[in-house]
């Protein structure tokens, strides 16, 4: 009896260490989640395309590991795997290219990247930061037959972005995660007042959910709590959606 109770708890303990792995390739049971943002969700060696430019100061603010990413704080709470990570940093969800180096960015924006998910089951959308931070326009809403122009500017941009997002990946779950206060320091409060009403009234138009994001910064980005916020706020939502 004595040797079975050993037993028992070294198998509980050698349990509570197994670590899981959202890059199992074995693990086809798991949910996948795929992520399009900017520089918030990048890590050198864990985007896709590995073309994509990442942000390269994060091991500067502390962040040097990719099991501080929020996304993967996320997989590995919910123990799912990752399908695609496509963020690119610096990058906006409109095609604004008016600012330095900007026909670059507009090359890489989350409309153009957004076919690039692979076969997720659900599908993280963290962005909107750049469009605020470079000017770009906000526009009319706009919810179909959208012109070059129109996708210039942000709410055109976004209402395509998810018009086509729903329709590429029709069986996925889809969150976009909304900084409520991108760049205190650059943009006007009436700027970020905008910002919030535009998100709220499109993902609504669209029935997308959600989630105002209020993040702790270091140099414009996400240190080691601001991605443990990220996580958090991600998780009290996914924990009601999901039942866990």
């Amino acid at each position: 009896m004595r040797k079975l109770f050993l037993f028992l708890v070294s198998a509980v303990l050698l349990s509570a260490c197994v670590h899981y792995d959202p890059f199992d390739p074995n693990d086809s049971s798991a949910t996948k989640l795929s992520v399009l943002g900017d520089s918030y969700s990048t890590f050198e060696g864990y985007v896709y395309p590995d073309s994509n430019e990442c942000w390269e100061h994060y091991s500067e603010i502390g962040v040097d590991d990719v099991e501080m990413m929020w996304w993967y704080r996320v997989a590995v709470e919910m123990e799912w795997s990752l399908e695609r990570n496509n963020s690119f940093t610096g990058t906006l969800i409109c095609n604004y290219h008016e600012f330095p180096n900007g026909d670059h960015y507009m090359r890489n924006s989350f409309i153009h990247r957004m076919y690039g998910l692979g076969n997720p089951d659900v599908i993280f959308i963290l962005g909107g930061t750049d469009d605020v931070y470079k000017n770009a326009p906000f526009g009319d809403y706009v919810y179909a037959n959208w012109t070059d122009e129109q996708l210039c500017s942000f709410r055109p941009a976004m209402a395509y972005l998810l018009d086509n997002v729903k329709r590429l990946y029709p069986d996925a779950k889809l969150y976009f995660l909304l900084e409520t206060d991108p760049f205190p320091d650059s943009i006007t409060e009436e700027t970020r007042q905008n910002l919030i009403e535009s998100v709220h009234r499109i993902t609504n138009h669209y029935g997308v959910d959600c989630i105002d994001l209020d993040i702790h910064k270091f140099w414009n980005h996400p240190n080691v709590k601001g991605q443990k916020d990220i996580a958090r706020q991600v998780m009290e939502r996914l924990e009601v959606d999901f039942n866990v």
